[in-house]
């Protein structure tokens, strides 16, 4: 077992043991600290793998020093949490104030589930309103709580604001800019609709509305096939749906779910990352409905993916993401060109189908796709100059997507 190996079996043994599956054969042998403390703090674990260590800091052979340096990180980001919530039910008393319905979406619904809120890592919240509300809820958030409307980052369907405690992205659809084949599929699931909806107790006396229990289990894992896909994915989401389903299990419709991803061919990967959390997190495997457990065709890369490179915290993801090449793989109705070159094409001169809706002029008039690709161009070029490293260029997105569907193949999205 090369240090590489043995670092990942370390970690999963840790999240083994914050999901309450733990200790197996303890692998803790002269492990490296500050590679696992980075770890996980890249997959968004920090604060549930710190309060494991701490339980029995002799048992992981960690020193003082570290502990104590890993400890004041994990007491900053612990404040950030506790202020973000606090933030959070300030902006729903506030929604709640203006007559605004509000469906939280994954965040805290999730971390209701945790041992505590604040052991889940959120960057931001995310919630689903009326579309009716969008100008209701603008004023609600710039003006009576001081938000800033990040116009710039915000979509068609999607608000960004932001204030020093709290990111809100303020969703009116459930599927984004989306547009396909499979997000029809999702739309005839009326996911949102009111009469599914459910309360959920969040903390301290805080009860919110959220997705019925089968459509946020469907919601979760097109998140998660969508970001794999797109970017990666971080480590903590084995969490999320391992604490999800043995919470709910007896509330699934199976079978609702399994037929939704079937239509999608999104099946296999559910399929084997199920899979993965049965086998590592101690999920039911009720959540299979009688299939076949299946690993990925080479696990160790499956997880070194995930742990090592997981889902890029980059600022600018509407241009870092591999959304011209590979959205077609999301959205259903067509799969990414197969041969380097025809992706090479298909990064410089996307479809009017695949382009990104800041070029919507042209899905409205397709004969000035051409000037959407001088635009987009040179808006690439202002990004490269301002943002440096953190927009990929078409080359570096080509070579990107080429890794991302050797990973798709290896986890069943073929």
């Amino acid at each position: 077992m090369n240090e590489k190996e043995k670092l990942i079996y370390q970690f999963i043994e840790l999240q083994e043991m914050a999901a309450g599956c733990g200790p197996k054969e303890t692998v803790f042998d002269n492990p490296n600290w500050d590679m696992l403390i980075w770890l996980s703090k890249r997959n968004k674990c920090g604060l549930l793998f710190n309060n494991v260590v701490n339980k029995n800091p002799v048992v992981f052979h960690i020193d003082d020093e570290a502990l104590d340096k890993w400890n004041s990180d994990s007491k900053k980001e612990f404040v950030e949490a506790y202020n973000m919530f606090n933030e959070f039910k300030r902006v729903m008393a506030a929604f709640d104030e203006n007559n605004i319905d509000v469906v939280i979406l994954k965040g805290y619904v999730i971390a209701a589930l945790y041992p505590s809120i604040f052991q889940r890592y959120s960057s931001d919240l995310d919630i689903k309103l009326e579309p009716e509300d969008k100008m209701k809820v603008r004023k609600v958030l710039t003006r009576d709580l001081g938000f800033v409307w990040d116009e710039a980052d915000s979509k068609e369907n999607v608000d960004i604001y932001y204030n020093n405690d709290l990111k809100i992205e303020a969703h009116y659809t459930l599927w984004e800019d989306y547009e396909g084949e499979n997000i029809e599929i999702l739309k005839a699931e009326r996911m949102d609709d009111p009469a599914t909806l459910i309360d959920v107790d969040v903390a301290e006396g805080v009860k919110v509305k959220a997705l019925g229990i089968t459509e946020h289990l469907i919601l979760q894992m097109f998140h998660i096939v969508k970001h794999y896909i797109l970017e990666g994915i971080e480590s903590r989401y084995f969490c999320d749906i391992a604490y999800f389903v043995n919470k709910y299990q007896d509330e699934i419709d199976y079978n609702r779910f399994w037929t939704a991803f079937e239509k999608m061919h999104f099946d296999e990967f559910c399929v084997i990352y199920f899979t993965e959390c049965i086998k590592h997190f101690g999920m039911t495997d009720k959540a299979l409905a009688g299939r076949k457990q299946q690993l990925p065709e080479d696990e160790l890369a499956f997880l070194n993916d995930i742990i090592f490179l997981g889902k890029r915290d980059i600022n600018d993801t509407a241009d870092y993401s591999l959304l011209g090449i590979l959205s077609p793989y999301v959205n259903g109705g067509k799969k990414s060109a197969e041969s380097r070159k025809g992706r090479a094409l298909q990064a410089l001169f996307p479809s009017v189908k695949d382009i990104d809706k800041k070029y919507s002029y042209c899905k409205k008039y397709p004969i000035l796709l051409p000037i959407a690709w001088v635009h987009r161009a040179f808006r690439t070029i202002f990004f490269k100059l301002t943002k440096g490293g953190k927009v990929y260029g078409a080359g570096r997105k080509l070579k990107e997507s080429e890794y991302r569907i050797q990973m798709m193949k290896n986890a069943g999205i073929k």
